[in-house]
């Protein structure tokens, strides 16, 4: 298992990403992580969840006597592919979208509604985007779980509990997904409802892949490339 180093890595590694309604209350949650990249900062998630229609948001910061504070999304980038043996178009199970350079979620230990503990700022990786997992690497992800929203006085606090798995070892490649052993039993999909779209990332900051599904029988979750889409990336931020 990695160190506290490792995991205090991994809890400001991932953003919280909230699908509000036309009252600004979440409906469902997913992760994601922001990225520095060609002088540009960009959140990258997966599709399965943000392809949902409605309005999606950066969850940034909770604030005494106002609420949870979010930024929405606006309209986000998504692929698709064909190959010549199936030319028929198949969507690819991961969206980005560029937001402000001055975007800073925080992390935050609210303890009451007028009490934060402590804040600090979530992470802006600073990927290559061509990096493969090792088998010798140490591996991680983080991401709000079992989400919950509450109203304190007419404020609203949208909070969950934190997951971080460490001690994740790679095992193999299939297609565009990057499979790793998890290190215990795998504790039902519920417990990862929330986690997709977090950045898969290793001890030395390699960022490989961002959390898509986990399969219980062989304790095992599955991380869609960075690396397979970093061309449709280079495009939009004008580095090719």
């Amino acid at each position: 298992m990695a160190g506290t180093d490792f995991r205090e890595e991994l809890r400001l590694s991932s953003v919280q990403l909230n699908l509000l309604d036309d009252k600004r209350i979440p409906v469902a949650v997913a992760s994601g992580c922001l990225i520095d990249y060609h002088g540009k900062r960009l959140l990258l998630t997966v599709a399965h969840a943000t392809s949902r229609q409605g309005n999606w948001a950066v969850q940034m910061r909770y604030i005494p006597g106002r609420g949870t504070e979010n930024y929405p999304l606006g309209a986000m980038h998504f692929l698709a592919k064909a190959s010549l043996t199936a030319p028929a178009l198949q969507g690819v199970d991961f969206s980005y979208v560029e937001v402000p350079a001055t975007l800073q979620p925080l992390r935050q230990d609210v303890v009451s509604k007028d009490v934060i503990r402590s804040e600090t700022p979530i992470t802006v990786h600073t990927p290559s985007l061509g990096d493969l997992p090792l088998p010798t690497a140490n591996y991680g992800f983080c991401g709000m779980v079992l989400p919950t929203h509450e109203k304190h006085f007419g404020d609203l606090y949208v909070g969950g509990e934190l997951l971080i798995y460490s001690g994740l070892t790679y095992s193999r490649t299939e297609n565009d997904y990057h499979v790793f052993s998890l290190p215990i039993e795998h504790p039902g999909h519920r417990n990862f409802e929330g986690c997709s779209g977090a950045p898969v990332m290793s001890e030395t900051g390699a960022l490989v892949g961002l959390v898509c599904k986990g399969c219980e029988e062989s304790n095992e979750i599955s991380a869609i490339s960075v690396r397979a889409y970093k061309v449709a990336i280079d495009i939009l931020v004008e580095a090719l």
